[in-house]
């Protein structure tokens, strides 16, 4: 009897090791991995701050992308707001995970996942062509999709791709969506930054004043030091809306001047800087958006960016004026409350639903 017992008790063991290491080879199979690379970036040579012709991306691998040599997969690119990297992704609002539990519960269908860095010393170059701060829409565009679509196995085309930005990276993703068509055929901008020059993006915020004094590299840096918000975005905002190659050190064009420590706008100069915004470009760039198989745009109505509900708003009244699907989610959060849920119980969900998994 006593050697039956212990008989028993070491096969149940033997089969404790064996089922802790099936659970363990599952859990393996139903998780991602991350890549993280450096990627050439020859769109922006030659810019005028600095920023280095190679760019580091992490790029997410679905589970089973190992295991089936022949699989290809649709690719979503998450571009990051200012100040930030890519590692906001991963770090903050753990996309890995996120996409790892929607692929398990059969809520999105195994894709890839790229997130590029798009910062610079003035904390983005807001994913625009720019003279001075370099050409980052064709980075995304050309350099980066060509560079995935050439090393993992993709499927390359719009249907299969799509773009999701918060911040900087929701006027990106927009921005991409209304210039540059035919790369991404779903769109979703996330507390989407600088649609319109309005409320504390407007000339109202003395922060413009400021940033319009700088005279050197030492006043640029006295921002940086002080940790000044505002003035350093701003410069990152003239440098990529209002380009100007040989006006140094700023190398941009403020649309207003300066009388008696008084910010004077001129009509003229104003309508040819708001010009550039997306609340303005929606007629002009109506067709490329009504080609989109999806356009979302999500905002928290207690943003501490007080320019970002209202252009949000904005940008939807006047898709719907020009016939414009698109999805709006309206909800109680601030800039970045909620990120992370938002992509797991809507964004990511309704981007998959709209991308082509078919070869």
């Amino acid at each position: 009897m006593r050697m039956l017992l212990l008989w028993g008790v070491t096969i149940a063991v033997g089969l404790a090791v064996g089922t802790l290491g099936a659970f363990a080879q599952v859990a393996q199979d139903r998780s991602g991995r991350i890549v993280e690379l450096e990627t050439p970036a020859p769109s922006l040579g030659g810019n005028l701050l600095g920023t280095p012709s190679t760019q580091n991306v992490a790029i997410y691998l679905p589970p089973g992308y190992d295991q089936q040599p022949d699989a290809r997969f649709p690719v979503v690119y998450l571009l990051h707001g200012i100040f930030d990297d890519y590692g906001v992704w991963l770090e903050n609002y753990d996309v890995p995970a996120i996409l790892d539990r929607l692929i398990a519960r059969e809520r999105l269908e195994p894709l890839i996942a790229v997130m590029p860095n798009g910062g610079n010393r003035y904390g983005g170059g807001y994913y625009r062509n720019s003279a001075v701060s370099g050409n980052w829409a064709d980075y995304i565009t050309d350099d980066l999709v060509g560079f995935v679509d050439a090393n993992f196995r993709t499927l390359a085309s719009p249907e299969s791709r799509a773009v999701i930005g918060h911040s900087m990276g929701g006027y990106g993703a927009v921005h991409l969506a209304m210039a540059h068509p035919g790369i991404f055929s779903v769109v979703w901008a996330m507390s989407p930054c600088c649609l319109a020059p309005t409320e504390d993006l407007g000339f109202g915020n003395d922060a413009w004043r400021r940033a319009s004094t700088v005279k050197d590299q030492n006043d640029i840096q006295a921002f940086i030091d002080r940790r000044d918000f505002y003035p350093i975005a701003i410069l990152g905002i003239v440098t990529a809306f209002s380009p100007a190659p040989n006006r140094e050190p700023v190398y941009g064009h403020f649309p207003f001047e300066i009388v008696r420590g008084e910010v004077v706008l001129d009509d003229q100069t104003f309508d040819a800087y708001a010009d550039v915004f997306p609340t303005r470009q929606v007629r002009s760039a109506r067709a490329n958006l009504r080609d989109l198989r999806g356009l979302g745009l999500g905002v928290g109505l207690g943003d501490q960016f007080l320019h970002i509900p209202a252009g949000t708003l904005d940008l939807s009244q006047r898709l719907g004026e020009e016939r414009v699907p698109h999805q709006l989610d309206v909800y109680a959060g601030d800039h970045r409350q909620h990120i992370g849920d938002r992509l797991e119980k809507t964004v990511l969900p309704w981007v998959g639903a709209r991308l082509d998994f078919e070869e």
